[in-house]
């Protein structure tokens, strides 16, 4: 059903199978009304989506039988895979429907949905943890009584609710695993968003995704900025949905790489989408109502669809972090995200490839926690030799060290070189022994030369104490005058004689 291309951290390019078609992850997921639908869904599978999702409580309503006879394709014109969302929605947002969740999974089987949502109780944000926890019983109640029912090759989603309740999203998260669900999707993030709680949202993925096999793509409800798009790939999220193109539309709002800004304050258009490169802003501006927002709502489906795009293109080009962490200068309460991923270094690095095909860039103390340098720093804390005396130097412009000029005078300067072991070194990979100075990234790295704050790389300290003590050196040659190292050469024990290069 799902099938994984390319990772980098928790992202993943990948093809998600379904009865209407393939679809390539990560993937947004654009809101259809079922019955007010101003923009055609032809012109949105023409931009590129193929993959909608739309309100099977809605088209209840308002189709009744008549939508069973049809079909959901039929009914908004997309002959691509449709997800169906159950009314979760409306229960969030007015706190019941008059359908029962037993109705509303006969009818979306019926109506033909590629991938269906149970009728759940989505526990939104700010809900005491009591009723948080009976609405995450209620939703793992009726999403067992789903599995239950004949399929019609539909994929069911099994929603993960609990809100800000870490312990309550993990185990709806593992229940829902062991029930046997191909897909699973998040709840409740709008509320998260609305009130800027970027960190508190990554943290609620971050204990999902770790819980969820690879096999099994997650969704998220509601994620529909270019803003937020990355995050939510980088910490596993495969498809998101939203209706953000056009509720921002009706309200003038018009999407940016980094912000929203509304039309009357834009002196030009940058972007060169088929509305901004045939409109200038006044123009725009003027349009009849009716128009006008849907020119500004194709414009944000432009504008997600290509953040969409460069996420990809980060994850092929091995660069997600690069990508993540440059899009967390965006806004402050982003920037607050990178705590999760520095936190989490570990878990990325199942999933982050061990070697690339180009160097990675390393410009502050935040890089030294990349899965791919934190795999490195591992490989040295594993590193062993007998040889007695270390000669540490700074790491040289030619890479890997063993073919670089400065090794070439070490040589000559140390006659006995069989009892000298030659490393070089890094604020961001710490300790390079020459033998391992050609893996990655020792060797395939752009550090920004900048003066940088040893008591800022907990990782160089941790790695500098393990090899020292797994490696038992009587003298240490290094530059005195290196202020970097002074700092770590003063922990070193009394015996180890310390000597100027």
């Amino acid at each position: 059903m799902f099938e994984i291309k390319k990772c980098d951290l928790a992202g993943r390019i990948g093809i998600l199978h379904t009865n209407h078609g393939k679809v390539e992850t990560p993937a947004f997921v654009p809101v259809i009304h079922p019955v007010k639908q101003t923009i055609p869904t032809k012109k949105i599978r023409e931009l590129g989506f193929d993959l909608v999702i739309t309100n099977a409580y809605i088209t209840l309503k308002h189709y009744g039988d008549d939508a069973i006879k049809r079909g959901i394709h039929n009914i908004i014109d997309f002959d691509g895979p449709v997800m169906t969302d159950s009314g979760g929605y409306q229960v969030l947002e007015y706190g019941d429907v008059d359908v029962s969740h037993e109705e509303m999974s006969e009818f979306e089987a019926k109506i033909g949905s590629d991938i269906a949502i149970p009728l759940d109780k989505p526990t939104g944000y700010g809900l005491p943890k009591t009723k948080a926890k009976s609405f995450v019983e209620h939703t793992l109640k009726v999403s067992k009584q789903v599995l239950k029912k004949k399929a019609n090759g539909q994929i069911w989603v099994g929603p993960i609710q609990g809100g800000e309740h870490m312990d309550l999203v993990r185990k709806s998260t593992k229940t829902l695993v062991e029930y046997g669900f191909k897909m699973l999707a998040l709840g409740s993030p709008v509320e998260f968003m609305k009130s800027y709680e970027y960190k508190l949202l990554a943290n609620m993925i971050i204990s999902a995704k770790k819980l969820i096999p690879s096999a099994i793509p997650l969704h998220l409800f509601g994620a529909g900025h270019p803003l937020t798009i990355p995050f939510a790939v980088a910490l596993g999220c495969d498809t998101f949905d939203s209706a953000s193109y056009m509720l921002y539309a009706k309200h003038e709002r018009y999407i940016t790489e980094d912000r929203t800004l509304h039309l009357s304050k834009i002196p030009n258009f940058t972007c060169l989408c088929e509305v901004c490169s045939r409109l200038n802003p006044k123009e725009l501006l003027d349009l009849d109502k009716d128009e006008k927002t849907n020119k500004i709502a194709l414009h944000n489906l432009y504008a997600i669809k290509s953040e969409v795009e460069r996420v990809k293109e980060a994850i092929y080009g091995g660069r997600l972090w690069e990508y993540v962490i440059k899009k967390a200068r965006s806004h402050p309460k982003l920037f607050e995200t990178i705590d999760v991923f520095t936190e989490n270094s570990k878990y990325f690095m199942k999933s982050t490839p061990r070697f690339k095909d180009s160097a990675i860039f390393l410009f502050s103390a935040v890089d030294q926690f990349r899965p791919e340098i934190i795999s490195y720093h591992e490989m040295v804390r594993r590193f062993r030799t007998k040889k007695k005396i270390l000669v540490l130097t700074r790491d040289s412009t030619r890479k890997p060290f063993y073919l670089s000029p400065e090794y070439n005078l070490l040589k000559d300067k140390f006659s006995n070189q069989n009892s000298v072991q030659f490393c070089q070194y890094n604020p961001f990979l710490g300790i390079v022994p020459l033998e391992i100075s050609d893996i990655f990234p020792a060797a395939h790295n752009v550090m920004a030369r900048i003066d940088y704050k040893p008591e800022d790389f907990t990782i160089f300290a941790k790695t500098w104490k393990i090899f020292f003590e797994k490696n038992h050196f009587t003298t240490l040659y290094y530059d005195k005058k290196d202020e970097f190292l002074n700092y770590f050469a003063k922990t070193l024990r009394m015996q180890i004689r310390k000597k100027s290069l």
